[in-house]
């Protein structure tokens, strides 16, 4: 039984903890948003094309970047932050069920990875390419609320909520720089290990 693991930079064994963790195959398809894969769906990822075997573990891991560089942007007095989620996450849901559909196999687990937890923005050097936008609490609660829906999600289609959070936050809540690339990556695999062992093996 392999796991492919499926989404952005947080999908990558290079930049992530992936590589740490056994019979995980990682299928790093660049910076796509979850609102990308959401709208595009089998165009963005299609998971029919990865070799997927009967009985294999599918994770996707979308969302990050929105989170940190795009729901800000979209805040108003008619749009919260909430509303933008919820709209995201429908997205993503329904672009899961398709790839699911659509691989035509029995599959062991399918899992949604949560959004791994932010970081505080004066400890990292910025990329322009993907700024951080919002203030550190604001952008907090994007996270906590996006994987609150997701949990609620994965419950709902019985999917695996792969949630290792709370092992990799500091004493203030953001991403421990001891468990980290130094940026804004998980590096050290050990929970995410873990977790395969206790819930999908």
């Amino acid at each position: 039984m392999k796991i492919h693991i499926f989404g952005d930079s947080h999908a990558s064994n290079i930049y992530s903890g992936w590589k740490d963790c056994t019979n995980v195959i990682s299928h790093h398809l660049g910076p796509i948003l979850c609102y990308s894969f959401g709208k595009y769906k089998l165009k963005r990822c299609n998971i029919k094309n990865y070799g997927l075997k009967n009985g294999d573990s599918v994770i996707f891991c979308f969302g990050e970047i929105d989170c940190r560089c795009h729901i800000h942007k979209y805040v108003n007095n008619v749009k919260s932050y909430k509303i933008i989620i919820n709209v995201l996450i429908n997205n993503y849901i329904e672009a899961i069920k398709i790839n699911i559909n659509k691989c035509n196999i029995k599959l062991k687990n399918i899992c949604i990875y949560n959004i791994v937890p932010p970081v505080q923005k004066h400890t990292i050097i910025q990329n322009e390419k993907y700024p951080h936008l919002g203030n550190d609490e604001e952008r907090k609660k994007y996270v906590l609320y996006f994987n609150k829906v997701l949990k609620k999600e994965c419950n709902k289609n019985k999917w695996i909520f792969f949630d290792v959070y709370n092992f990799y936050i500091d004493n203030n809540g953001y991403l421990n720089k001891k468990l980290s690339d130094g940026n804004v990556h998980i590096k050290d695999g050990i929970y995410l290990e873990q977790f395969i062992n206790n819930y999908l093996l």
